[in-house]
């Protein structure tokens, strides 16, 4: 009863914020209100699923037809809207073409219209930007006692070997992770190492962003925030911790030679509940986010994933 009480003392302050704030996401998200910057934003994130792609370990030729001309129609437009001299415009030129050269020299037939396109696009190039390339294990993991090095050597990574990862070397770097801030030093965040290929398979059919290379992870990692350590009016906080822990984790596998490529945990109620069955996690905690991880092979290719100008991120006030 006193827990009850407990709760209902909660309920309106949780409903008025929590109210409030999904109003705020509802309105000032890319689905309802449409700007140059939020159609710029969706822009750079086809021209990703185009370098994924482009970057899968068992990539087949002609791939991809409908989000080449998305992508083609989008520039169009927007060289026609806007000016072309966006970044986001510029490196969606360079992956069309990048895709269609990839096709020339496999001798591969694109369709007319895709190649009308690509070279109608290629008119308004201005610079050039970060194209996905390969690379080698020795040269991915290249030493270096330089921060600004090493944070510049490392990608998302979606090709493995056969070779195991050590849980030993994972817990190593969960270890070095715990070094992330985390507020009030709260420390709720969990990781779980998912590692028979009973549960990874069981976990990847919960999750469609990893196709075309989940399957060859040696291990999966689930991050978890638990919700018993906040209040409903910060609740929000716990994914900012997890976010900071994350990142964390990156670098340290990274440090480790662990290849790592993050994916999203945005999962119904209906699979979270699957979920909690396959990983064990408590009642209070929530998914947040996953990490395939493996060795690297001896060679490999990785996206360009190009950034937007620095200048246009911060603000001196």
């Amino acid at each position: 009863m006193i827990e009850i009480i407990r709760v209902a003392k909660h309920i309106l302050p949780f409903l008025a914020v929590t109210l409030l704030k999904m109003w705020q996401d509802l309105w000032y998200s890319c689905t309802v209100k449409r700007g140059q910057k939020e159609n710029l934003a969706e822009l750079m994130m086809a021209n990703h699923t185009l370098e994924k792609g482009l970057t899968m370990p068992n990539r087949k030729l002609g791939f991809g037809y409908p989000k080449v001309r998305g992508i083609i129609d989008r520039c169009r437009k927007y060289i026609k809207d806007y000016s072309p001299n966006h970044i986001e415009i510029q490196c969606s030129i360079d992956i069309l073409q990048q895709y269609y050269n990839l096709h020339v020299d496999n001798l591969f037939e694109l369709p007319d219209d895709i190649i009308k396109g690509i070279q109608e696009v290629q008119k308004s190039k201005l610079y050039d930007t970060k194209l996905c390339y390969e690379t080698t294990k020795s040269d991915y993991f290249t030493p270096t006692d330089n921060f600004k090095e090493f944070a510049l050597s490392r990608h998302s990574v979606r090709w493995y070997s056969d070779e195991i990862v050590p849980n030993e070397d994972i817990i190593n770097a969960i270890q070095l992770a715990q070094t992330a801030p985390s507020a009030c030093n709260r420390q709720e965040i969990k990781v779980y190492v998912v590692s028979t290929d009973g549960k990874k398979k069981a976990l990847l059919e919960l999750h469609k962003g990893h196709t075309g290379f989940g399957d060859q992870a040696d291990k999966i990692l689930l991050i978890t925030a638990d919700m018993g350590f906040w209040q409903c009016n910060n609740r929000t906080s716990a994914f900012l911790d997890a976010g900071i822990f994350t990142m964390n984790l990156l670098y340290a596998l990274h440090y480790y030679g662990i290849c790592a490529c993050t994916l999203n945990a945005h999962l119904s109620i209906k699979k979270q509940k699957k979920l909690k069955k396959i990983v064990g996690y408590s009642e209070s905690e929530i998914p947040t986010v996953f990490i395939s991880i493996g060795k690297a092979p001896e060679k490999f290719m990785v996206t360009g994933s190009q950034r937007v100008e620095h200048e246009t991120i911060y603000k001196i006030v």
